[in-house]
Order: C-alpha cells, then structure tokens, then sequence
C-alpha cells in the first residue's frame, strides 16, 4: 500500500496523530531547554540543580504513564489527548506564572506527563494498532509531527524569546494548546452525534482503528516475564536517555565545543530535517522487512555522534553532529512501537507501550542532572562519549536475539 492509499483508508487516525505530534513539542526537552538558561537566572539555579529538577520532574512523570498509559485501551484518541492538551496548556500557563523553584518544578512535571507522556502516547499508539504491512509508515508519518515540531519551533522560540522574553513563549504556548482544545472538543461533539444517528439507523460506528490479530496477555506482569522484552529494554532507554541529555545541555556543550548561537539555531533544523528524512526511509524497512530485525540496526548512527564527541574540539559541525542524533531519534520512534506492536499485538497496545514508554522516561530523567553534574565538575566528555558507545553497540548486539512469536501467559 502506498502513503496515498494509506492516507486515502486511514487518514483521520494518521493525521490526528501527526497533529498530536506537533503540540507534544511543548513538553518536549528541546521545547523547554530553549528557555532553560533563563529559567536557571531566574531562579538561581545551577546546571545541576535545574537538571536535577528536570530529571525528577521527568522520571515522576514517566512513573505514572504506566497507569495512564493503559487508560487508552478503554477510552477513545479523541477524549484522551482532549484532557492532555488541557493540562499541557494550563501547565505552560503556569510556568509563565511561576513564583517559586516549586512551582516551576510542578509546572516540568505537567509538561512532561501531559506533553511527552499521555500526547505523545495518543499519537504514537493511534497509529501503530493499524495493520502490519501498514503499521511502519503510519507511525513514520505520524512521527513526522514530531520532527515538524523539531523544524519548525526552534527558530520562532527564539526570536519570541529575543523580542519579548521567555515567560511570553510560555503563554503564546498556553494560547495555541487552549485554541487547538477547543476544535478538538467541537470535533468530538459533532463524531458523537453522528455515531449516535448511525447507531439509531443501525449502522455500527468505526472504531480509532483496525486492530489486528492479536495476543491476548493478561497483563504488564506477561511482558516483563518475556525475555523478550526485557532483552530490548536497552534500545528502548539509550537514545530518550542519550538524546534528552544533549539537548537539555545544548546551550552550555555549544560554549564547550565552540559553537557561535547561530550555529547552533542551524543544527537544529538539521536533526528535524534528518528525521523527516529517515522517518519515511524506516517506515518502509519496517513494513518490508518487519520491525525485529531492523531494530538490529538502528542505533548505529547514535554511536556514531557519540563518538564525534570524543575530539579534543567536539562534533566537526553542528549540523552534522544533530542530524546524526536526528536520524536515530527518527528511527527509534518508529522501530520501538512496532517491535511491540509485532511481539505483543495491538489489542492491549495502550498498556504495553505505557509500560516501554515509562522504561525510556526513567532513562531520560538520568541525564539532564548526569550530564549536568558532569559538565559542573569539569570531567571530560570523551569519557562519557565512549561510556554512551559501548553502551548502544550492547544495545544492538542484543537486539539479534529478538524474534516474533506469541509470548508466555502466566
């Protein structure tokens, strides 16, 4: 099936999911590191101090997706990404409004649950219960919100940041989530009136999507019992572990390795660029070679910018250094989801990828404050480049053991 064809049989699910997508940026850690050094003057925090926070603001956020996670197999994409988008909106608002360092902590906690976590999952999840053979580029267009998001919002945050402050990012943020809400709920309103006149005519309503045959587990505990999955945990925490870091950092690693700003606000652009790119390259692969074994494969690139780091002067460029990270974020984000979806089904898709999804956040929430108490002490980063390699080329030696099949029922 072509990505016409697809758009053609399941466009509402691909497109509600790459629009979620786009709105998870605002609880995203390139979202909110922009403004980061501000916060950090604001509230005369240090780098390990605010990375600190960020971290436990992350790793409680991740901790809870593995309930609320699972409250999307019961409910429909409409009216669980409707709740998110209002909290990230009225969490945004209030990071505006912060008076104090525990406000600002409570207000990182909303975005990243409400952003990263329950938006972020609606959309991802959405698209991945579609069929195998499908599955690959649905995710990797619904992935393109995200790159989207990568692309398009760097610059603008900045320039906002630059004419009128970073407490006005927040609010203009807050405004767009609230605007989008309201669409959403007048969409819903008017799909729930019109499943109520087709059941009254007799007609069943679609349903979010299509699932396809699955195996029924009985719970979280069957998939923490499969070795399986416990083989792929790695991949699953190296690049949101790896990737959050530097980009939570990346302000203070451009001062390190030399970069002006401006080069900067060019690499950026590059890492979504990249991962526009990849993600329509690895939907396919997924599709034609299934998922399992192209997992294999895809962290090679996030080695490789690993290992850029080791140079007494850094990455060559900018550019070069974060499309490398982009084209393993890409990849991640559509290999991760439908390795699940290919061992564990989709009918309890919402739950099992809340459980993965809450193993990568707790790796994410390391590294703002690891990599802040590294840089603090002046430790060098060759060190870690090379810690961070050897790591991910484990990662991809175990994922060789990773085959489909039913899993164990206990």
């Amino acid at each position: 099936m072509s990505y016409r064809h697809l758009l053609r049989q399941h466009g509402g699910i691909v497109l509600l999911g790459y629009g979620l997508g786009f709105l998870s940026s605002v609880g995203q850690t390139f979202f909110i590191s922009l403004s980061g050094p501000d916060l950090r003057a604001t509230f005369g925090l240090s780098n390990g101090a605010f990375g600190s926070i960020y971290s436990l603001a992350t790793l409680c956020s991740g901790l809870i997706m593995i309930w609320a996670g699972g409250v999307l197999d019961r409910v429909s994409t409409r009216a669980y990404a409707g709740v998110a988008l209002a909290g990230l909106g009225f969490c945004a608002l209030g990071l505006s409004l912060a008076p104090s360092v525990v406000v600002v902590g409570l207000c990182l906690f909303g975005l990243r649950f409400f952003g990263q976590g329950m938006i972020a999952h609606a959309a991802v999840t959405a698209a991945a219960r579609l069929p195998q053979g499908i599955r690959g580029r649905a995710v990797s267009i619904v992935a393109l919100g995200f790159s989207s998001g990568e692309f398009l919002l760097p610059g603008l945050v900045l320039l906002v940041i630059a004419t009128w402050g970073w407490v006005f990012q927040w609010r203009i943020a807050a405004l767009v989530l609230f605007s989008v809400l309201a669409v959403v709920l007048t969409t819903t309103v008017l799909a729930d009136r019109r499943a109520r006149r087709m059941a009254a005519a007799g007609a069943a309503p679609a349903p979010d999507a299509a699932p396809a045959p699955a195996v029924k587990l009985i719970g979280r505990r069957d998939v923490l019992k499969d070795w399986r999955f416990l083989v792929f945990i790695p991949s699953m925490i190296a690049p949101s572990a790896i990737v959050t870091g530097i980009f939570f950092h990346q302000r203070l690693l451009a001062d390190i390795f030399g970069w002006s700003l401006e080069a900067l606000a060019f690499g950026i652009p590059a890492y979504a660029g990249a991962a526009i790119c990849t993600n329509m390259v690895i939907g396919w692969l997924v599709d034609r070679f299934r998922a399992v074994r192209v997992c294999r494969f895809h962290l090679v690139f996030l080695a490789i910018a690993a290992l850029t780091m080791m140079s007494p002067d850094g990455p060559p460029h900018p550019i070069v250094f974060f499309a490398l990270l982009g084209v393993s974020s890409a990849a991640n984000g559509v290999v991760v989801p439908a390795v699940l979806a290919e061992l564990y089904g989709t009918e309890r898709l919402g739950t099992i990828r809340a459980l993965a999804g809450a193993i990568g956040v707790v790796g994410s929430a390391s590294t703002p404050g690891l990599f802040g108490f590294v840089l603090d002490a002046k430790v060098g980063l060759a060190s870690l480049a090379i810690g961070c390699a050897i790591y991910l080329a484990v990662a991809s030696a175990l994922n060789w053991l990773i085959a489909a099949g039913p899993a164990k029922r206990s």
